[in-house]
């Protein structure tokens, strides 16, 4: 059975508010899941489904307060009053995926979202306009890393007529940034605890932080066995797992995933290409849509996703007994949301761990964040020896994609780094001559 497909067919029509919103879908949904096991790539990747599936479900029946969170929020906070988290960005990506994005997009520029903004910010507007995704109680938006989440989740606030909080992230990370975010952590909690009418128990909270600990934890496991060659998981599918950092850190099942995916890769039951051409640290996202991009490069160049900057455990462990500034300091710690210098060295430093050959920057339309930077980024790692590729792109607006451009690009770089082996391959040759 092909799930994917299953899941088009069922959403597709004119019907799909009410389809969403029914419980019935997610009963019929989760059989059509079963009978589809054996067609995901991994027990993880299943679990996780099963896992977004059963959040999702949660989400459209209204049994519990559904709090939107943008990308990089400490959901923590969320996790430890039993609250329902959703991640509109996620969502955004799973539409996407199923060919559903153009509507969504298109009703969002009717609404006067220009085509110059993040297609994700935009698809969110779309599909909330349309009644596609479950109405919110309350929207909770950090600043760092993106400018568009919170002016979006403010307009959604006022079209759905609920609460949205912001936590302002300053941009820098000492001992008062730090006392400064975890004071809007501790107010934050509050609030949502009242909105649910519900008193803030620090031991909720504290489960939450362990969860996210054993979350950590698991993903540096899976980190360490992604060293081996030839590479164990394929980094379009540890892309996928992204729902978890955005959506399900403080969950128990969340950190089972990367428990499960740790298991199979150390018992070698995930075996990658058997020849690797080229190894490719990628940064940023990637195409969520169905195009040919990620398929040239995994199934046909002979390339493999080494590792992607988004997988990479940038924060210290949490503190279940002092669960805010330990989130703060989480918050403060993101490579991104520092000069550009650490950035680089973070890249640099993934680059020589996962011994790749070259670095591919998916520089998405509208990505003020990532794209800013990009060119100063690749000029440092071209100076430090390191092949970059800046490859602009859109990760969910295939109206923005020119695919023969973009595998034609792909395929120059790959020269590039065949070039550079075969000239490695030789200094070694004559060194051992000599």
């Amino acid at each position: 059975m092909e799930f994917r497909k299953f899941l088009r067919d069922l959403f597709e029509g004119e019907h799909r508010k009410r389809v969403l919103s029914s419980p019935l879908t997610y009963q019929l949904v989760e059989r059509a899941l079963k009978l589809a096991r054996g067609s995901f790539p991994s027990q993880a990747s299943y679990m996780m489904a099963r896992f977004a599936l059963a959040q999702t479900g949660r989400a459209f029946s209204r049994r519990v307060p559904v709090v939107w969170t943008s990308a990089f929020f400490p959901v923590e906070i969320v996790w430890g009053l039993n609250l329902c988290p959703f991640s509109p960005e996620v969502a955004a990506a799973f539409l996407a995926s199923l060919g559903f994005a153009e509507e969504a997009l298109d009703r969002a520029e009717q609404a006067g979202y220009s085509r110059d903004l993040c297609s994700f910010h935009r698809l969110i507007a779309g599909a909330a306009l349309l009644g596609y995704l479950p109405p919110p109680a309350a929207l909770v938006a950090s600043t760092h890393l993106c400018d568009g989440a919170p002016l979006l989740f403010q307009n959604l606030a006022a079209f759905f007529r609920v609460p949205f909080h912001v936590l302002d992230v300053p941009y820098r990370a000492d001992r008062d940034a730090e006392a400064y975010v975890a004071e809007q952590l501790a107010e934050l909690w509050r609030a949502l605890a009242d909105l649910a009418e519900r008193k803030p128990e620090p031991a909720g909270l504290a489960e939450a932080i362990q969860n996210s600990n054993r979350f950590r934890a698991n993903l540096l496991e899976v980190n360490e066995l992604r060293c081996r060659v030839p590479a164990p998981v394929r980094g379009s599918e540890m892309l996928n797992y992204l729902y978890l950092f955005f959506a399900g850190q403080g969950s128990r099942e969340a950190a089972e995933v990367f428990a499960c995916l740790a298991r199979e890769i150390g018992r070698g039951e995930r075996e990658g290409k058997k020849e690797e051409r080229f190894r490719i640290l990628w940064l940023h996202l990637k195409p969520f849509y169905k195009g040919e991009l990620m398929d040239f490069i995994e199934n046909k160049s002979g390339a493999v996703l080494a590792f992607e900057e988004m997988s990479h455990v940038y924060w210290p462990p949490l503190s279940p007994g002092d669960p805010f500034p330990s989130l703060a300091r989480k918050v403060l710690s993101h490579f991104c949301y520092k000069p550009l210098e650490a950035r680089t060295a973070t890249v640099r430093m993934l680059a020589e761990k996962y011994r790749v050959d070259g670095i591919v920057h998916f520089s998405h339309w509208g990505c003020r964040q990532s794209v800013g930077g990009s060119l100063m980024l690749k000029d440092a790692l071209q100076r430090a020896g390191w092949p970059v590729l800046l490859l602009d792109g859109d990760c969910l607006d295939a109206r923005n994609e020119a695919t023969g451009g973009m595998l034609t690009r792909v395929q120059a770089f790959l020269e590039i780094l065949a070039e550079r082996k075969n000239f490695r391959v030789g200094e070694r040759h004559d060194h051992c001559r000599n």
